[in-house]
């Protein structure tokens, strides 16, 4: 552990305000936690159940709440400067992922045709995410940050605009336990034993989690018993195809602990200055998921025999099969011409491309299209 260090969460809300719970109560870190929301009466109460409950567990933690919203950029840069964090752990999002979940079967099958999928939601997790980059920016000072809000392809954009994060959270790395545990299962072995590298977009572990599959887009995956490869030992579709039923975890928000654990790792490992090996999206403002090391900058650390060319080519790839196409130089996403035509079909949204300055009206825009489409199915949505 390094020395005493300050950790910011922007946004305190169902993931944002797990980290935080669990951040004080971490056996290692012993640092400042500032929580940060746009919600002043939501996020005092948060930081102060943050507060007691890491005293119940027997840890008196340095923690603080600071109102704040990512929409004003100048006053953010001013709260980072004055707070100087070591880290920033971003947890806002204007498109909450498990939202879409609740619409009906048919409805979720267009949304996730392949060429469409999460891609269409970028604007919503793009929106504070730049604002907040724009910010750490301005504020001159040199923190670390760490994207929840879909870095595969977030984090990608910012960087093209000059803005990226270290890395993300989640996704490909929400792989890694169910295959653990599977794999120990089928080597009859203790999961200690066992090892997973991954290389995984959010449409490969969406896909795997949800259907046992990834719709015939082949990404890496390597599986080692006390340091030695043992793939070839095992049926990899096979174990793929039970995890959404062997390996199955509550649905919608109640996911929201495994990828809090998931943003723990990773911020742990960061924290730690270590050398361990952690699965993230976008690190370094790369396109897709990857085994990296973290500290004290990304470097990834692929299964061998992988180089860095197909690693990407999986993970370009299925960002495509994500509804985006391509990033521009300035981090414009340009859509695939199944996203065009879905949004099209179902919000009667004509749009091409999501520039990152228009992001949170595209945002807004889209809410508010998708609460009309939950009240076409009896769905009441509280979207942002």
């Amino acid at each position: 552990m390094k020395a005493h260090q300050c950790v910011m969460i922007m946004g305190l809300g169902e993931l944002g305000g797990l980290v935080a719970e669990l951040l004080a109560r971490s056996p290692t870190f012993r640092g400042r936690i500032v929580g940060v929301d746009v919600d002043a009466d939501h996020g005092m109460r948060k930081m102060n159940s943050v507060l007691q409950g890491a005293l119940c567990w027997g840890h008196t933690p340095d923690v603080v709440f600071r109102h704040g919203n990512l929409a004003e950029i100048d006053a953010t840069a001013a709260l980072i400067g004055q707070e100087k964090p070591d880290l920033i752990f971003n947890a806002t999002t204007l498109a909450s992922w498990w939202l879409r979940d609740l619409l009906p079967e048919s409805v979720k099958a267009q949304l996730h045709a392949v060429g469409a999928g999460s891609g269409i939601w970028a604007p919503g997790h793009a929106a504070l995410a730049y604002r907040l980059m724009k910010a750490v920016k301005a504020s001159g000072i040199t923190v670390a940050v760490i994207n929840s809000a879909y870095p595969d392809g977030t984090n990608p954009a910012l960087a093209r605009a000059g803005l990226a994060p270290l890395a993300g959270i989640g996704n490909g790395d929400l792989l890694i336990a169910p295959l653990r545990h599977l794999a120990a299962k089928a080597l009859s072995v203790s999961m200690a034993r066992v090892d997973v590298h991954v290389v995984a977009h959010h449409f490969h572990a969406y896909n795997v989690l949800m259907h046992g599959n990834s719709r015939g887009l082949d990404f890496v995956v390597r599986i080692g018993l006390d340091g030695t490869d043992v793939t070839d030992m095992l049926d990899i579709p096979a174990l793929l195809a039970k995890v959404p039923d062997t390996a199955r975890i509550p649905g919608a928000s109640g996911a929201t602990w495994v990828v809090a654990a998931s943003a723990m790792s990773t911020m742990t490992a960061w924290l730690n200055g270590s050398g361990e090996v952690v699965h993230v999206p976008g690190p370094d403002g790369m396109v897709g998921g990857y085994p990296v090391v973290l500290w004290p900058e990304p470097t990834l650390a692929l299964p061998q025999g992988v180089t860095r060319e197909a690693a990407i080519a999986v993970n370009v790839a299925a960002q495509k099969a994500e509804g985006i196409e391509r990033f521009e130089d300035d981090g414009a996403m340009v859509l695939t011409d199944v996203a065009k035509d879905t949004l099209k079909t179902l919000f009667d949204f004509e749009i091409d491309r999501y520039p990152l300055e228009d992001s949170l009206e595209i945002a807004r825009d889209l809410s508010a299209r998708l609460r009309v489409l939950g009240q076409k199915h009896g769905i009441a949505m509280k979207v942002h």
